[in-house]
């Protein structure tokens, strides 16, 4: 049973939220869709459960290679692989299998959704394999990862719905808010480390606190300014019949402005995923932005 434990925890699935990025492809989708043909629903969460798949082997490998740097980090030692408590052989093998089971099933829903999957295991071993020590790369090869999960959403959908909308704004915001996020956690591994981080991982020597606190307020700006764009453009406007959603904008601002808050005020920001679970305003201003959201999409528009 403890085996069992140390292999759940291997393949985290706390961080499985991320791939929640789906199912945007039914919250944006046409008015009432859900609920005019639910098999759309179980296409996209069975596209859920294939990239967890996905996600679980590539962390799975990541830890299998960064053995003996997570060794010295204060929080990574304690992972299965770092702490020994998982053979390194045995890591390796969970990973194969659960990336050649999230490929198989991503393929068998749709043909483009298999590519989109396939895209996001080979950028992630890229990343895993030497990327993720290149500066600024880095963290732009992570945001990749929450982009093509939002097309993945749309490729197994976009064939049950003749009029989908696809909008560049939403993919836009997707990308902006994963890199503010990624950034946010170089920061955090700064801080922590301090002297240590370099050692910890090469690219965290070209940054600094104060580069990437420039580039945090960039991306807050830019992110808010994307999303208010798209609620009130005109395609927006021809596809919902309204410009309703930009009553959703105030749970954006305060969304970016809370985690920013965290960031500089307690600390936080190394995992984006244990903030919106364990950060309680962080957690009912999300449920409240998808409920406002949801609620225009499938009753006030037309």
């Amino acid at each position: 049973m403890k085996r069992i434990r140390d292999a759940i925890e291997l393949i985290r699935p706390q961080q499985w939220t991320k791939n929640l990025v789906v199912f945007a492809a039914i919250l944006f989708s046409p008015a009432r869709v859900a609920v005019e043909n639910p098999f759309v629903v179980i296409e996209v969460v069975q596209a859920f459960v294939a990239f967890c798949c996905l996600s679980g082997a590539i962390y799975a490998f990541n830890d299998w290679k960064d053995i003996e740097s997570d060794k010295q980090h204060p929080v990574k030692s304690k992972r299965p692989l770092a702490s020994g408590r998982i053979p390194p052989g045995a890591g390796l093998f969970i990973s194969m299998v659960l990336v050649s089971g999230g490929l198989l099933w991503a393929f068998a829903l749709d043909i483009w959704f298999g590519w989109i999957g396939t895209i996001y295991v080979v950028t992630n071993l890229a990343y895993s394999l030497g990327l993720k020590h290149v500066v600024i790369l880095d963290v732009l090869v992570l945001s990749v990862g929450f982009v093509l999960r939002a097309l993945g959403g749309i490729a197994v959908i976009w064939r049950d719905i003749p009029d989908f909308y696809l909008s560049y704004w939403l993919l836009l915001c997707a990308f902006l808010l994963s890199l503010f996020l990624a950034l946010a956690k170089r920061r955090h591994e700064i801080s922590l480390l301090g002297e240590q981080a370099s050692s910890h991982r090469a690219s965290l020597s070209h940054y600094s606190t104060v580069f990437i606190d420039q580039m945090l307020a960039v991306l807050a700006a830019t992110t808010l300014l994307a999303y208010s764009l798209y609620t009130i453009s005109d395609d927006t406007l021809e596809h919902y019949g309204t410009r309703a959603l930009f009553w959703t904008i105030p749970f954006v601002v305060y969304g970016l402005f809370r985690y920013l808050y965290l960031i500089y005020h307690r600390a936080e920001g190394g995992d984006p995923t244990k903030i919106l679970v364990r950060d309680r305003p962080m957690m009912i201003n999300a449920l409240l932005w998808v409920l406002s959201a949801a609620l225009i999409v499938y009753f006030v528009s037309r």
